[in-house]
């Protein structure tokens, strides 16, 4: 009975100190994993923030790029017929487009569905005031039909487009900067 009393004490310390060392190391390697899980979320935020800022700010560009009277502004050539002014608006909507398709990969799903209805707006506006015109307009008749049309729109698609990105932007980033 000696014998146990002494292997008793020998033995309870022991386990004591090793279960408590075995307590405070799995509370530290815990402890460590998640701040390493925050150390790589904030590594991810310092280069995923920056690059959806950037891309709501392209496609805010891209909007103002091509709403019908910037368009318009930016590229009428009075000497040259509607449908070749019809052909430089569509490229230029298109190519514009095109250059800023990889933005969708940082903005929501809902904010690119809109990007691209009102691409595909401003070309249908394109495409129907070129319709109304006969064979011999110039680019002046093209440009005043499509302003016209968006005048008797109201809020042209990429107006609702714009406004609603920056919404999107500010429930996004202004609320993470306060």
């Amino acid at each position: 009975m000696e014998t146990f009393v002494l292997l008793l004490e020998i033995l309870l310390p022991a386990i004591v100190v090793g279960a408590t060392s075995y307590l405070i190391i799995k509370s530290y390697l815990s402890y460590e994993e998640s701040r390493q899980a925050l150390e790589i979320e904030k590594a991810k935020q310092d280069v995923i923030f920056p690059a959806r800022m950037q891309a709501y700010e392209r496609v805010v560009l891209y909007l103002e790029r091509t709403t019908p009277d910037s368009l318009i502004r930016r590229v009428l050539k009075t000497n040259i017929t509607a449908r070749h002014f019809q052909s430089d608006l569509t490229s230029i909507v298109r190519s514009e487009f095109e250059h800023n398709l990889s933005q969708q990969v940082y903005i929501s799903a809902n904010a690119w569905a809109m990007v691209k209805t009102a691409t595909e707006e401003t070309l249908r506006l394109i495409n129907i005031s070129a319709s109304k015109l006969n064979a011999t307009a110039t680019a002046t008749d093209l440009a005043e039909t499509m302003l016209q049309i968006t005048a008797q729109v109201g809020k042209f698609p990429t107006q609702i487009a714009i406004e609603n990105v920056k919404k999107e932007f500010s429930q996004y980033f202004l609320k993470s900067i306060n």
